[in-house]
């Protein structure tokens, strides 16, 4: 007998179903797209994974199954403000750390967790196909199914949240100055650019939130810009294949769970990528339901109660929330373009990078 369905197998879903698969429940995962492909040249798809994300792919032998070349440690980060003085720099040296964290090719990703899901006798992976909850009856079904989530809109859990009226365009380019395993970002008042460092010291993925769209310039426009955006710190830069854009959107559900279903993930929260904490806030909803589950079944509890749901709605939503409010914080702060704004920024950031334990409170937060 089937424990738990879960619906939609991107990365949080697929983590979610292995890990709980090893902890002995009976898994089965749908979903409508193909299995995951081993990665022959790097994608501009990328994720920021913190030390407490790379810790739970570690323990669920998932890591090492990442290909090698797509999961590049940055051991710093420089932040400016695009549209004036203010600047901060972190190292993981003067933190004590080895690296401040990995960005990973997600289809890299994608594909290391398929390849853990197919070792696993308690887990059965359904590509390409449908969930159809009238003729699969379980305990519990988890919806891991994006932000436009079926499972949430069939449940009728409401949400709050508003578009940023934001697109982020992404792609890789080679730069002519070595990125130093350096992550870079500028907030400019239009949106904040980011430099993500890959495994060639001369290549980074782009991602530039924007209100206006930057896939419908001509390339060479596309890169004048983007240099100085950029304020030309890693020289000349070249575009690698084509670039994307995707909408951005702030979302919050008002309710994780009902009896018998919990959402994970962006069915249940997305945030500007800003700071790169999406996919690290829903693998964290993940390893925490996983916990509730195994902690309720010693109690003799179902994983669809939902005295044992609430339990995983308590300790990630309020995090979420905050997450989110911090997010939305610094995105009005750094696109504003008041002179109480500017002024806040610069001063800002030059005060806590002047301030050790400010900078250890923020790498803190992004790592964990």
């Amino acid at each position: 007998m089937t424990d738990i369905a879960v619906v939609g197998a991107g990365v949080v879903g697929l983590a979610f179903a292995l890990a709980a698969a090893r902890q002995g429940f009976a898994v089965e995962l749908f979903d409508k797209k193909h299995r995951p492909e081993k990665l022959l040249e790097a994608s501009s798809n990328v994720l920021a994974i913190n030390s407490s994300s790379r810790r739970f792919l570690q323990e669920e032998g998932v890591w090492n199954l990442i290909q090698k070349n797509y999961k590049t440690p940055y051991s710093s980060m420089i932040v400016k403000d695009g549209t004036g003085m203010g600047a901060i720099s972190f190292s993981a040296a003067d933190m004590d750390l080895d690296e401040l964290g990995f960005i990973v090719d997600q289809k890299a990703l994608l594909f290391a967790l398929a390849k853990a899901a197919d070792d696993q006798t308690n887990l059965r992976v359904n590509w390409k196909t449908d969930f159809d909850s009238a003729s699969v009856k379980v305990p519990l079904v988890v919806g891991s199914d994006g932000v436009h989530s079926n499972i949430r809109k069939q449940l009728r859990l409401r949400t709050i949240g508003f578009d940023y009226q934001q697109t982020a365009t992404v792609c890789l380019a080679k730069v002519s100055k070595p990125h130093g395993n350096c992550a870079r970002q500028w907030f400019l008042n239009s949106g904040p650019v980011a430099f993500l460092p890959l495994s060639d010291q001369l290549r980074v993925a782009v991602i530039w939130s924007s209100s206006s769209s930057k896939t419908s310039l001509g390339e060479t426009r596309f890169l004048e810009e983007l240099y100085r955006a950029s304020e030309g710190e890693l020289g000349c830069i070249s575009i690698i294949g084509s670039r994307f854009e995707f909408p951005l959107r702030q979302q919050q559900a008002l309710q994780y769970v009902r009896e018998g279903f919990a959402l994970l993930g962006d069915a249940a929260h997305s945030v500007h990528p800003l700071a790169g904490q999406g996919a690290n806030l829903g693998l964290s909803d993940a390893s925490v339901l996983v916990a509730a589950l195994c902690a309720a079944r010693v109690e003799g509890l179902q994983p669809g109660e939902l005295s044992v749901l609430k339990r995983y709605e308590k300790q990630r939503r309020p995090d979420n929330y905050l997450t989110a409010l911090a997010m939305e914080g610094f995105h009005r702060v750094f696109t504003s373009s008041s002179l109480w704004s500017r002024l806040l920024r610069n001063h800002g950031l030059r005060f806590v990078g002047r301030n050790s334990a400010l900078k250890k409170l923020a790498v803190g937060f992004a790592s964990n």
